[in-house]
């Protein structure tokens, strides 16, 4: 699921609740976890990460899997550049105590370059199961589908619960909500959710009806995209819950999360990449842009090509053209 978790942490008590969270969340999923501070004070600094690296054991994580960082400089920038660096699946902070939201969990909502997970401070959890029910929200699109499939195994890792929200016409809810618990919650208890009215609203009221502990909603429409999460849904949902919120990148994927035979797009500071893994574990990587005229392409599991949706252009998995009207190959990065 993530091979790597990027903890952020100040050494406050909601930090610590955060640290504990996520921790075990790290041991289920089998992921490295390294603690980040930007506590100027090298004594506190260091005293900040060995209680993240001692509450980390204490939730069953092996000394093995842990390490730990001191950084210089703005908190955000620091955890975007371990994450980038160590090519990290996830970020996880506390959320900020109360409402708005912090500065910093706002701002790597919109920048994180990988999926954020946002840990509320108030609410009681046992630490050795911290998820007793998950919320995801979907439309069944492929973006959304990349959320629902986080959510359904970090359910499964936890052995928790879900309810699956769909937002529209409940005919075609149910055919789509029907498909994505067949390919990705297949054995956990769902209880599936056809609702209509405004999205946001809709996903909270039901977070709190079913007493949830943590909403798992795409960032699609943070990045302005069209659809069914447009606009100011997911960061509605992101300022108004109060609870744990994992906030997923629908729109690049990590390297580390792509299997042998797998393809996609991921981003390397700032600048999109197509990457293929063959058989071997090789990462293979291509500049995203269709050589056509330049719009960025998408893997298509069906055909395992990387398609161009502006004109049709497409291209194998070393960048070779399979069809037209891109001559080119796409070039190696």
């Amino acid at each position: 699921m993530w091979g790597r978790i990027v903890l952020g942490t100040d050494g406050s008590p909601a930090a610590s609740r955060a640290g504990e969270t996520t921790a075990t969340i790290a041991r289920a999923v089998s992921a490295k976890l390294t603690a980040i501070t930007g506590s100027t004070a090298p004594d506190q600094a260091q005293d900040i990460l060995s209680g993240a690296l001692e509450a980390a054991e204490a939730a069953g994580m092996r000394a093995s899997k842990l390490s730990s960082e001191a950084v210089v400089g703005r908190a955000g920038d620091a955890l975007v550049a371990a994450a980038d660096e160590l090519d990290a699946g996830l970020i996880a902070i506390a959320r900020g105590d109360g409402q708005p939201i912090s500065e910093l969990a706002r701002w790597l909502a919109h920048h994180a370059p990988c999926d954020l997970l946002l840990v509320a401070p108030a609410r009681q959890r046992d630490p050795h199961a911290p998820y007793g029910r998950i919320v995801i929200a979907s439309d069944g699109s492929a973006t959304a589908d990349r959320a629902a499939r986080k959510g359904f195994d970090l359910a499964r890792e936890l052995l928790a619960p879900v309810t699956l929200v769909f937002i529209g016409h409940p005919s075609t809810g149910k055919l789509v909500m029907d498909d994505t618990v067949e390919v990705y919650g297949r054995g956990i208890e769902t209880d599936v959710q056809l609702l209509q009215g405004d999205p946001a609203d809709l996903i909270l009221r039901t977070a709190d009806d079913v007493d949830a502990d943590v909403v798992v909603i795409g960032n699609k429409g943070l990045q302005g995209a069209k659809g069914f999460l447009l606009g100011s849904v997911p960061q509605t949902v992101v300022e108004g819950s109060d609870r744990d919120i994992l906030l997923c990148r629908t729109v690049a994927q990590i390297a580390s999360e792509l299997a042998p035979g797998e393809g996609g797009v991921i981003e390397k500071r700032g600048e999109k990449l197509a990457v293929f893994v063959d058989k071997k574990g090789e990462q293979h990587l291509f500049s995203a842009r269709c050589t056509h005229l330049g719009c960025t392409i998408g893997w298509n599991p069906a055909e395992n090509t990387f398609d161009c949706p502006c004109h049709g252009s497409r291209f194998n998995q070393m960048g070779e053209v399979v069809n037209g009207p891109a001559a080119r190959p796409l070039p190696p990065a």
